[in-house]
C-alpha cells in the first residue's frame, strides 16, 4: 500500500487514487482549482466542455478549469465560469497572485468532443476548443499539448506540480451520462473506461 494511501488528505473533497498513487480532488463545470501539492491531482470528466490545465513551469503551481461554452448572451455571463471568457481569466489570475509571470505559464487542453449529436457544421465541442486556443494565443501563454475533438467523453487528472496529464477515454455508460449532464447544463446556460494516454 502507497505511503500517500496511509496519509488522510485534509481537504474532505479529496480522494485517493491507486494507480496514480494521490490523492484527487474533482473539478466540476463552472468551477477551478489551483495547488501546488505534490501528493494531489485534480481531475474531471468531459464531452463538448473543455479543460485548461496551467502550470507555472517554475513553480510548479497550477490549476484546472472547466467550461461549457466560450461565452454567454450578456453582460451577467461573462462574470459566470460556465464560460470560458470567464473561466480562463479567473484560473490565470489566480495563479499569477501568487507571483508566477505570465511568461513562465504554458497549459494544455482537453475535451471539445461530440458526444451531442448535431448536424451542425461547427459544434460546441468544435466552438469551444477554438476559442481555448485563441485565449492563450492572444494572452501569450504557450500551448504545449492538446487532446480536443473526437466523440468519446474524457476523464482527466492533472498534476501540477509535474505538469502531467493521464487522460482516459470513456463511452458506453459514463458517456451517456456525461452526456445528459451537458445537454442539461447548456440548457440552463442559454461507464465502461478506455485505455490511459499520457500528456
Amino acid at each position: 500500500m502507497s505511503s500517500a494511501a496511509l496519509r488522510p488528505y485534509p481537504d474532505p473533497r479529496a480522494h485517493f487514487e491507486a494507480r496514480l498513487d494521490v490523492h484527487v480532488i474533482p473539478v466540476l463545470p463552472g468551477y477551478h482549482e489551483v495547488t501546488d501539492d505534490p501528493d494531489l491531482a485534480l481531475m474531471t470528466l468531459l464531452g463538448s466542455c473543455v479543460a485548461a490545465c496551467i502550470r507555472d513551469r517554475r513553480s510548479g503551481l497550477g490549476g484546472l478549469n472547466h467550461f461549457l461554452l466560450p461565452s454567454g448572451g450578456g453582460e451577467r455571463d461573462t462574470l459566470s465560469s460556465r464560460y470560458g471568457v470567464h473561466a480562463m481569466e479567473v484560473l490565470i489570475n489566480d495563479i499569477l497572485r501568487t507571483g508566477a509571470r505570465k511568461s513562465d505559464l504554458e497549459a494544455k487542453l482537453f475535451g471539445g468532443a461530440e458526444i451531442i449529436g448535431t448536424r451542425a457544421s461547427e459544434t460546441v465541442g468544435m466552438r469551444n476548443a477554438e476559442f481555448a486556443r485563441a485565449y492563450l494565443l492572444q494572452e501569450g501563454i504557450h500551448l504545449v499539448a492538446e487532446d480536443l475533438g473526437g466523440d468519446r467523453a474524457r476523464r482527466i487528472f492533472f498534476i501540477p506540480t509535474t505538469g502531467k496529464v493521464h487522460v482516459q477515454r470513456i463511452r458506453g455508460s459514463a458517456a451517456r451520462e456525461t452526456e445528459a449532464q451537458e445537454r442539461a447544463l447548456t440548457h440552463r446556460t442559454r461507464p465502461v473506461s478506455g485505455g490511459v494516454e499520457l500528456f
